[in-house]
């Protein structure tokens, strides 16, 4: 897939402490000459399966094009640091990713057009396309992961007991996407369905209408997890890799996203988390799992995985009024914002993130005004702030009631954004 970013930047007068934002805009394009959307289809073998498809002595030789920045070749070298220590055991690797010298076969990473991968050990020089908007750890990490020999987890031939495919809602050039694998094909090395797993699709992905979900789980199997996480490996994930490479299993040290820094990190299953309503304004946030009440407006399923909550400013009886949820204070220092917006509809305001301390006057760090596309989509604002201060989430409601703003998966945390 193929993901653009957006960079914006924010500079505030110096009458008050300046407060930087160069959020990035994430938007996401499916690529249909791959099967299921990253994957070259090899012609004659499935590596998961057969020993054939495994790298020899879990041994991966690289080239990464010289046509990357230092930075981009960084964030890959990371990735497969990050993968190597998660599976290893004491001192003893499972899987090495190494330098090429004189190897015949090997993986070239490079920037082709968007993110897909060959799965397993195909012979020669293989292709691993890192492309553009594709740079992410996680990202990074699934396409290896395939690399290694796995497929998607959503394609696993006991998929059905897990989730449900919305064919209805998915063009026939992606139906074959949503193919499930057979016993001859695939093996799942007795490992439990992943909904966590980073190979893992999320609910909207190649849905035709990205409002509906086009995979969901099924009643109560998925509570609270996010399916299509790109940060980290799952348990599951690891424990795979060193079960098809016959290596000791140990979870014991996997690398995990830090929550210490976070201020607040909600996916809105179970309340708000650490929001605050501000009873200063006109009226609150509410809680809502499926459609808004008002059609044309609002999503019909959350973000997470299609079949949890979100938050969302009711439009019906609060015309041109406003809601906002306050974050706990932080102190001074760098921070990422990050969350999924619905606002879409004929009548729609504005959505705004503001800041406000005792040292810093209300200020708007973000506004996205009007009707946006009829699904979530993705922001990352990177903040810089001299001075303590708290978030506050504003819904600026329009002049109707096809005006409703849905927020789900917002985390506010120290550092830059993942």
């Amino acid at each position: 897939m193929k993901v653009f970013f957006v960079l914006l930047c924010i500079g505030l007068a110096l009458a008050r402490p300046e407060i930087w934002d160069d959020e990035a805009l994430q938007i996401t394009v499916e690529d249909a000459r791959y099967f299921e959307g990253d994957i070259e289809l090899p012609k004659f073998r499935n590596a998961i399966r057969y020993s054939s498809g495994k790298w020899s002595s879990g041994v991966v030789p690289y080239v990464i094009s010289s046509s990357y920045p230092s930075s981009t070749r960084s964030i890959i070298l990371q990735a497969m640091l990050e993968m190597e220590s998660n599976t290893k055991h004491g001192s003893t690797y499972c899987i090495r990713f190494v330098p090429r010298t004189t190897e015949q076969n090997y993986i070239y990473i490079h920037r082709g057009s968007g993110c897909h991968s060959k799965i397993g050990h195909q012979g020669g020089q293989q292709e691993v396309s890192i492309g553009t908007g594709c740079e992410r750890k996680g990202t990074i990490m699934h396409e290896l992961n395939h690399a290694l020999g796995f497929w998607h987890e959503q394609n696993r031939y006991d998929r059905d007991t897990y989730v449900t495919v919305h064919t209805s809602n998915i063009d026939s050039i992606h139906q074959h996407d949503f193919a499930k694998h057979t016993t001859h094909d695939m093996n799942t090395l007795g490992s439990p369905y992943d909904f966590g797993s980073i190979m893992h699709y999320g609910a909207y992905t190649f849905a035709r209408d990205k409002s509906q979900p086009a995979l969901s789980p099924k009643p109560g199997k998925a509570n609270g997890v996010t399916m299509g996480q790109r940060l980290a490996m799952s348990t599951h994930d690891v424990e795979r890799i060193q079960a098809l490479y016959g290596c000791t299993r140990d979870t014991s040290h996997i690398t995990r996203p830090s929550t210490t820094q976070d201020v607040v990190n909600c996916n809105f299953d179970s309340g708000l988390c650490n929001l605050a309503q501000d009873h200063a304004d006109n009226f609150d946030w509410s809680r809502r799992s499926g459609h808004t009440p008002t059609s044309n407006t609002g999503p019909n399923a959350d973000h997470t995985n299609s079949a949890g909550s979100y938050i969302y400013a009711e439009a019906n009886g609060h015309h041109n009024n406003r809601a906002r949820l306050l974050t706990p204070t932080a102190p001074a220092g760098q921070y990422c914002i990050d969350f999924f917006l619905f606002q879409h509809g004929s009548q729609e305001g504005s959505f705004q993130i503001l800041a406000s301390g005792s040292r810093i006057r209300e200020q708007a760090v973000k506004t996205i005004a009007g009707s946006q596309a009829a699904e979530w989509k993705h922001y990352r604002i990177n903040l810089n702030v001299p001075a303590s201060f708290r978030a506050i989430l504003q819904a600026n409601i329009g002049s109707g009631n096809l005006a409703d703003v849905a927020i789900d998966d917002f985390s506010f945390y120290h550092g830059r954004c993942l």
